[in-house]
C-alpha cells in the first residue's frame, strides 16, 4: 500500500499531511477524498470551499444542541476531532452502557408514573438518568463515525482497486487479440508470396506488440497505484495472465529476427 494511502486511511495522520496527500493523489470529485474530508473537520480550514457544506451542518448540528438546553462550551474539541477510533471491543461495550442506562432509565420512568404528583426526586431522577442515556448515545455516535470513516474509507479503495484489475483485465485480452491479429496479417503476407507486404505486415506486428506491452504494463501500475497488495496481484488469475502475456512478448521478440531470416530465404527461393 502507498504511504499516501496509509495516510489518509489512519485518522490519526497530521493534518497537513493528510491534506497534502488528498491535494496530490484524489481528485475533487474522488468519494474518497470527499469522505476523508466530510469526517475530518480538521481539515475544514484547509479546504475552505469543498468542506463549507460540512462547516454548515456542524454549526446547524450546534444550534440544535443549544436549543436543547445542553451545555455548550465554545473551547470544547468537536467529536470528529477525536484521532483515534475505539476497538470493537470497545464499541460494544459503549453500547453494552447505552443499553443499561436504558434499563436505569425505564425504571425510574416507572417508578415516576407510580409515584405522586408532587414527588420532585423521582421526576428528577428520570430527568438524570434520560440525560444520562443521551449523553452515552452521543459518545456512541461519535466512536461509531469514526469507524464508519474508516469503513468509508476502505471501501473506496476497495472500489478502486476492483475497477483496476476489471481495466487490467480487459486490457490483457485486447493486447492478446491485437498481436494475435497482426501476427495472422504477417502470415497471410508470407502466403502472398510479396516481400513488400510482408515487411510492412512484420512492421505493423512490432508496432502492435509494443502498443500492447504498453498498455499492459501501464495498466499493471496502475493497480500498484492504487494501493493493491504486490502478492496479490502477483498470484491473482489477472495478474499471472499480464505477466504470461508480457514473457510471451519478449519471447517473440527474441525470435523475430530469426523469423524474419527465415521468411526472406523462403521468399528468395520462391523467387528462382
Amino acid at each position: 500500500m502507498k504511504l499516501w494511502q496509509q495516510q489518509l486511511l489512519n485518522p490519526a495522520t497530521v493534518a497537513n499531511v493528510r491534506a497534502t496527500a488528498l491535494r496530490d493523489n484524489l481528485p475533487v470529485d474522488s468519494p474518497w477524498r470527499q469522505a476523508v474530508l466530510r469526517y475530518d473537520a480538521r481539515l475544514w480550514e484547509l479546504f475552505p470551499t469543498e468542506c463549507a457544506v460540512f462547516t454548515t451542518e456542524a454549526e446547524d448540528h450546534q444550534g440544535h444542541t443549544s436549543d436543547d438546553g445542553t451545555d455548550s462550551d465554545p473551547h470544547a474539541s468537536s467529536p470528529m476531532e477525536l484521532q483515534h477510533p475505539v476497538s470493537i471491543s470497545q464499541l460494544q461495550v459503549l453500547a453494552a452502557d447505552v443499553c443499561t442506562r436504558l434499563a436505569t432509565y425505564a425504571s425510574a420512568s416507572s417508578a415516576a408514573a407510580a409515584s405522586a404528583c408532587t414527588d420532585v426526586d423521582a421526576k428528577e431522577h428520570v430527568a438524570q438518568t434520560l440525560a444520562q442515556v443521551r449523553a452515552m448515545l452521543r459518545q456512541f455516535d461519535v466512536a461509531a463515525a469514526k469507524h464508519e470513516e474508516v469503513a468509508t474509507l476502505a471501501l473506496e479503495s476497495a472500489r478502486m482497486q476492483h475497477q483496476a484489475m476489471q481495466e487490467l483485465s480487459r486490457v490483457v485480452h485486447q493486447a492478446a487479440d491485437d498481436v494475435a491479429t497482426a501476427v495472422l496479417n504477417v502470415k497471410t503476407a508470407v502466403d502472398s508470396g510479396s516481400r513488400d507486404e510482408v515487411d510492412a505486415a512484420a512492421q505493423q506486428r512490432g508496432t502492435v506488440r509494443g502498443v500492447a506491452v504498453a498498455t499492459v504494463h501501464a495498466a499493471l501500475r496502475k493497480c500498484v497505484e492504487c494501493g493493491m497488495d504486490a502478492k496479490y496481484l502477483e498470484e491473482s488469475s489477472t495478474g499471472s495472465l499480464a505477466r504470461t502475456f508480457l514473457c510471451k512478448m519478449e519471447d517473440e521478440v527474441d525470435t523475430d529476427a530469426t523469423t524474419g531470416a527465415l521468411v526472406q530465404v523462403v521468399l528468395l527461393w520462391g523467387h528462382l
